[in-house]
């Protein structure tokens, strides 16, 4: 079977997007690989989720043939579990510490990780799984590293979904912010933040045998001789001027865009507010990611926020819990319908207070 895949029509003399090629469509890899200051890249066609299923079914069984046990974040997204079904791994949840009051999550410690690995057994874990940062945009880089340093200690793979960390890039100079030193394998979705069409993801590793392991993954089914070649041109033309730093700017007006929003919450109300790395025991977040706490306002459901948010206005929140509420302000523009949104939170948050009081 091995040998009629390295001969079969879908393969042969294809030049597809892997970690290792050097054709000329390996031109978009290898600045996906510079611009992340990695050793090799690869797109995913299916955005992150696509490239978690790669990881967890195709390539971990190869990298771990005794080991049988994974860890995951109690955060996961959904394709992290469908990679564990599939792949039939045996799994454990890494639980998180949830603020009721503040209405998210603490960033996992190592402290959490050290007790259920010793519990199961170090020699019995193949990977942990972690997502970094927070659907909320929280993380702390000095227990991810301690992490790391506990797995690789261990003979245990830290694999990190990084899925909204798609600019990671930007600050990659320095050690805190750089995330391939941080986990063996990480994957992130630049579509969520525009830098790439379509549902495009990648797979950043420094580790060779995890890059030859991808490339047999994906010359075995895990991609298609059908690509859209368009939207390769588009991710290398977007690459090239990220590099350029002809994105600078615009990155930079996203982050003051969301930073003005941020300053103004209270506008909205009162006992609203903004979230922040120290109250939830993170070290940072992401400048894009506003969470907004409604906890200090007695028997409302933010969810109730949201819904009318949606229905009345046409603005959509990322996410909502009883007690908190997720803005995403990611794009230059904001700052121009900065006075619009305030004033459309404002009045669908009167809404909802006063059906409240109807309902009472």
């Amino acid at each position: 079977m091995w040998d009629y895949a390295e001969h079969s029509i879908s393969n042969r003399n294809f030049h597809l997007p892997s970690t290792l090629g050097d054709g000329p469509v390996q031109t978009v890899n290898t600045r996906l690989a510079r611009l992340y200051n990695s050793t090799y890249a690869c797109l995913s066609f299916s955005g992150s989720s696509g490239a978690a299923l790669v990881l967890l079914t195709a390539v971990l069984p190869k990298l771990q043939t005794h080991r049988k046990l994974v860890l995951f974040d109690e955060m996961c997204h959904q394709s992290t579990v469908g990679g564990l079904i599939f792949g039939r791994w045996k799994s454990v949840q890494i639980p998180r510490i949830f603020e009721t009051a503040h209405g998210t999550a603490q960033p996992i410690n190592c402290h959490t990780i050290i007790g259920l690995a010793e519990h199961h057994g170090p020699k019995n874990i193949a990977a942990i799984v972690l997502v970094v940062p927070s659907y909320d945009g929280f993380r702390s880089c000095t227990e991810e590293r301690r992490i790391y340093n506990y797995a690789k200690s261990n003979g245990i793979y830290l694999f990190i979904d990084g899925a909204w960390d798609a600019t990671a890039f930007r600050n990659v100079e320095t050690e805190a912010s750089s995330s391939t030193p941080l986990c063996d394998a990480w994957l992130t979705s630049p579509h969520k933040r525009g830098l790439s069409p379509s549902s495009l993801g990648c797979m950043v590793t420094n580790n060779e045998k995890i890059a030859r392991l991808w490339d047999e993954a994906l010359d075995l089914g895990f991609r298609s001789s059908s690509l859209s070649f368009v939207d390769i041109m588009i991710t290398e033309h977007r690459l090239q001027e990220i590099s350029n730093g002809m994105w600078a700017s615009s990155f930079r007006q996203a982050d003051t865009a969301a930073q003005c929003l941020s300053d103004r919450i209270t506008d909205i109300h009162p006992d609203v507010y903004v979230v922040r790395p120290e109250q939830v025991g993170a070290e940072s977040s992401d400048p894009t990611h506003i969470l907004i706490s409604t906890s200090k306002i007695p028997c409302i459901d933010a969810r109730d926020w949201a819904f009318q948010l949606s229905e009345r206005f046409g603005l959509d929140v990322e996410k909502s819990t009883a007690t908190s509420m997720l803005l995403l302000c990611a794009s230059p523009a904001h700052a121009s319908s900065l006075d619009e949104t305030v004033s459309i939170l404002k009045s669908a948050l009167q809404i909802t207070l006063g059906s409240m009081k109807v309902t009472k």
